[in-house]
């Protein structure tokens, strides 16, 4: 599994828009946020480019598309990917394996908030110890990253605490940033490549 991150404060230059395609290039030109437009534009960057490493290939003939939910695939390389951005980081991650990764600003949370997305459970694990924030990104970030690989919700339900079948996930904090990757088990062959 490869991860790249990208801070769309700190890196020289910003990233072209010029390899996406028309739709794409709409979408993000449609956005009235310049931050969100410049993370959707990162975002689809470091996909390229981390899929134009594995296949020898230039960043414009990466083959992405989206689904109807908006999650990149690769088609036809046998490769995963899962694109996350929040504030100004933005994080790509591929592997041969199914992928998820959710990245989140890390900020104060109210308990309040906590009681309302977490099981009883998950509150019990937060609310233990002394760092309750970093283990409310730990277990907020795992279930995004969870439903990204999964596809499957209510998001609510998903949890680190009670993975799916075949699920591991490791969580990191970077750059003011909690960061959680949900790893799939081996593609069957049934699946294809």
């Amino acid at each position: 599994m490869e991860l790249r991150w990208y801070d769309i404060l700190q890196e020289d230059g910003q990233p072209s828009a010029d390899f996406l395609s028309d739709e794409r290039r709409q979408r993000a030109a449609a956005m009235r946020d310049d931050a969100a437009r410049l993370r959707t534009v990162a975002g689809e960057a470091l996909a390229r480019q981390m899929l134009a490493d594995r296949l020898g290939c230039e960043p414009i003939d990466a083959p992405i598309r989206w689904d109807k939910n908006g999650k990149p695939e690769a088609p036809g390389t046998g490769l995963y990917l899962s694109i996350s951005h929040s504030g100004a980081c933005v994080v790509c991650a591929v592997d041969d394996a199914p992928i998820g990764v959710d990245v989140e600003t890390v900020r104060g949370v109210e308990e309040k908030f906590m009681r309302r997305v977490c099981s009883e459970e998950e509150l019990a694990y937060i609310l233990r110890g002394g760092d309750t924030e970093r283990r409310f990104w730990e277990l907020w970030t795992a279930k995004e990253a969870i439903f990204k690989l999964t596809g499957q919700g209510p998001l609510l339900r998903l949890s680190k605490l009670a993975l799916p079948e075949n699920v591991t996930v490791c969580y990191t904090e970077r750059f003011g940033c909690a960061l959680t990757v949900a790893r799939g088990g081996a593609r069957t062959e049934d699946e294809g490549a």
